[in-house]
């Protein structure tokens, strides 16, 4: 009987394995056997080069496919500028054996449980590399990346693409959340990979970590202690990722020309970076979702932009130099953080704070930036003891809150140097005006009765536009 039983059942199990196919595709057929796959079907890459002129691009994988190399080939996928190579949105994907050159994104994977073996991943051009990524992980679990190689690049864990449901969450980009399921970052397989020739470092749910000073790459995920010291992480998608750790310290360490961020931190609960320091790098340091984390001694330089807190709480930048950036210092939605001694020169914005629960800024420069150096956009600031010089616009000041400005040096102002739209009471003591090119003080609307005291104007203000003036002058 049961005999008869399993001869039944392999009669059964033949046509579900009859349904997967290999199909083998040389260029300009990729495309059309991505469209007529099916879950279970291997695709076989002949050599050759699969291009736009053939191909569209990305390559859209829905299925639970296989693509590989044909047996004794090297097939290579020469992404256009501006599109994904491979765009993974089926669970259960394969792609093994092959040669991926992108100008924007290598692999952008949405679908989970995805292996990738034995591939390589290059940065065709650096000219494309400002948000250029090997790796896009995007609220994924499980994904599986074995000897594989990453030129250019490396490996990017986020959250999930953003929806309806993401109104509160942090974001990581204009495009996903910062993921708030830690199985986005610690359910991964990451082994004998490389980034610039140098170990992709990967390491989860360890009590206690020190990452390798030779490390291409560093991926370090729930976590308890994190420790790097020395690590450069040039030439990478994000140098470091560093997300839902109890606290980490970071020495002297370096992420120049990083396509995405340089070194990431997210939903850790403590530390320190000191010394570190990126160049031409898109976004420098960027902390979010984080709290009590001292950036002491960092810098950015020509990069995008600069030093970031993004709904961070009771943290601080201290000693900190920002140079020839977009946003030299980014704080948004977060609460409690200081700026003491830190410095920007030539950036468009110095110091842009929006939306920020109350901020101490003291002893800070601001110098030579085209736009303003200090904007501070419906964000309670203690002000004082700042230095701003040569800017177009000294300081904006906005958005229904309050402001205390002493003691502060506006120098050498080339429009206008303290522009005031719309706030709460706030005081106004001790600043000092010099040099100014147009307008010395600008307001616009409300100044909620707020005090002017003791302060010594080289321009007359412009209250024309003000709703009553200030409630005490002197």
């Amino acid at each position: 009987m049961k005999r008869i039983f399993w001869c039944f059942l392999l009669i059964l199990l033949i046509p579900l394995a009859a349904r997967a196919d290999t199909r083998t595709v040389s260029p300009g057929g990729l495309t059309d056997a991505l469209a007529a796959c099916a879950d279970g079907d291997v695709i076989e890459l002949t050599d050759g080069v699969y291009g736009e002129d053939e191909e569209s691009f990305p390559f859209v994988i829905d299925k639970a496919v296989t693509v590989r190399a044909a047996q004794g080939a090297s097939p290579v996928i020469d992404a256009p500028a501006f599109k994904a190579a491979l765009r993974v949105e089926a669970d259960g994907v394969t792609l093994e054996g092959l040669d991926i050159r992108f100008r924007r994104t290598g692999i952008y994977a949405i679908g989970n449980d995805m292996t990738v073996e034995n591939c390589m991943l290059s940065l065709a051009d650096e000219k494309w590399r400002t948000s250029s990524c090997g790796m896009w992980c995007g609220g994924i679990c499980r994904m599986a990346v074995r000897s594989c190689a990453f030129a250019g690049c490396g490996i990017s864990l986020a959250g999930p693409p953003l929806s309806e449901k993401s109104a509160d969450l942090p974001k990581l980009t204009g495009l996903f959340e910062v993921g708030e399921d830690v199985d986005y970052f610690i359910t991964h397989t990451i082994e004998n990979c490389t980034v610039n020739g140098k170990p992709l470092f990967y390491a989860v749910s360890l009590p206690s970590v020190t990452a390798p000073a030779n490390a291409g790459e560093i991926i370090v995920c729930g976590c308890g202690e994190v420790t790097v010291e020395g690590a450069d992480v040039s030439d990478c998608s994000m140098g470091m990722v560093l997300a839902y750790n109890d606290s980490v310290l970071l020495n002297g360490c370096k992420a120049d020309r990083c396509g995405v961020f340089g070194i990431y931190v997210a939903k850790c609960g403590g530390g320190a970076l000191n010394r570190c320091s990126a160049r031409e790098t898109n976004h420098a340091l960027d902390i979010r979702a984080s709290e009590h984390i001292v950036l002491r001694e960092c810098s950015a330089a020509d990069c995008d932009q600069g030093l970031f807190f993004s709904l961070v709480k009771d943290s601080a930048m201290m000693d900190c130099a920002v140079t020839g950036t977009g946003q030299g210092y980014f704080m948004a939605g977060g609460s409690g953080n200081t700026l003491l001694n830190c410095a920007a020169v030539r950036c468009e914005n110095g110091y842009n704070l929006q939306k920020e629960g109350h901020v101490l800024m003291n002893g800070c420069t601001a110098e030579g930036c085209t736009v303003c150096g200090v904007r501070l956009d419906a964000t309670p600031t203690a002000f004082a003891h700042n230095t701003l010089r040569d800017n177009w616009v000294g300081v904006m000041a906005y958005g229904g809150v309050s402001f205390d400005v002493a003691d502060n040096l506006f120098e050498n102002t080339k429009c206008c140097a303290l522009y005031l739209r719309d706030i709460a009471f706030s005081r106004f003591s001790g600043n000092t005006f010099t040099g100014t090119e147009q307008d010395g003080v600008l307001a616009v609307g409300s100044l909620g009765g707020s005090a002017w005291i003791g302060n010594t104007l080289d321009a007359p203000m412009d209250l024309s536009g003000a709703d009553g003036g200030f409630g005490l002058a002197q």
